[in-house]
């Protein structure tokens, strides 16, 4: 990895080490939106969160018994959940050793230990052997890597051709592209230590070019977006615990930024499903599921 990437990997594991645990506690014990089915829905936060999780299971469409990688695992708490949900077995991974000691407490206390297990490990250059896994997802977890196209070449090699891959990222909007925007966006994802998100094409072409072939491209955004509202309404409250955690000059650009625009004027959310190549197959034909 070029030295860039690596500097924006420290980065990312610098703030999960020091503020996952916190943002978890505020958010809930999740790190992913929530999913309400429109502005009436008075779901909580929490049961929110978790009804997104089941969506992502069950995309994920995984029998009892596989195995799964979870790409930037979190507090464990979707990890688990699969677990117990459908059976399979689950590998968590995060950059952040923190975050990964955490989430094997909570297995352990939930005695799911044999089942799932969480280890240090960098997306972009996972140590696992080829083919030794039938699904991965990653939620919220893509902004976080430095090369989405190299992360999506090792999601494809350790998968066994045809296993299928669940996605959950913001994206670009194609049509408010201008100066300020794009701007704005990245004021945002530098506070958050992410890399700005490809469009709805880019995700697309990106997983093609790794190796997938698109099965499903859903855009939740209507869904989704009272997370981010309640995000900003939680880092007003407690400000005086977060600015500490990503620094207070950033937290300040970071809370100017949200003022100016709110997130979800500047991109969206889409839950993207893939299924990786079999030999001798393309992604020439194929088209999503919008």
């Amino acid at each position: 990895m070029h030295q860039s990437g690596t500097r924006f990997q420290e980065d990312v594991q610098e703030l999960y080490d020091r503020a996952s645990e916190k943002f978890a506690a505020l958010y809930d014990d999740n790190l992913h939106f929530g999913y309400w089915d429109d502005d009436s829905d008075d779901t909580s936060l929490a049961a929110a969160t978790d009804r997104m999780t089941d969506l992502f299971i069950e995309s994920l469409e995984i029998a009892p018994g596989r195995r799964v990688l979870d790409i930037g695992c979190g507090t464990g708490r979707p990890a688990l959940r699969l677990a117990r949900a459908r059976g399979a077995e689950v590998v968590g991974i995060s950059i952040s050793g923190r975050e990964t000691q955490r989430a094997n407490e909570r297995g352990l206390s939930e005695g799911l230990e044999r089942q799932v297990r969480f280890e240090r490990a960098d997306a972009m250059a996972l140590p696992y052997g080829s083919a030794s896994f039938d699904a991965a997802w990653a939620l919220e977890s893509m902004g976080h890597m430095s090369d989405r196209a190299q992360t999506l070449r090792e999601t494809a090699r350790v998968l066994r051709p045809g296993g299928r891959l669940v996605i959950a990222d913001g994206y670009r909007y194609e049509d408010r592209a201008d100066a300020a925007g794009l701007a704005l966006m990245d004021r945002l994802c530098a506070a958050f230590r992410m890399a700005p998100p490809p469009t709805l094409d880019g995700h697309a072409d990106l997983l093609a070019a790794a190796g997938f072939t698109l099965v499903a491209c859903r855009d939740l955004s209507p869904h989704a977006r009272r997370s981010m509202t309640r995000l900003i309404e939680i880092m007003e409250e407690k400000s005086g615990e977060l600015a500490p955690l990503v620094g207070e000059e950033a937290f300040g650009l970071l809370m100017e930024t949200l003022k100016t625009a709110a997130p979800s004027d500047l991109m969206g959310y889409v839950l993207l499903t893939a299924r990786r190549h079999r030999p001798g197959e393309t992604s020439e034909g194929s088209g999503p599921t919008r």
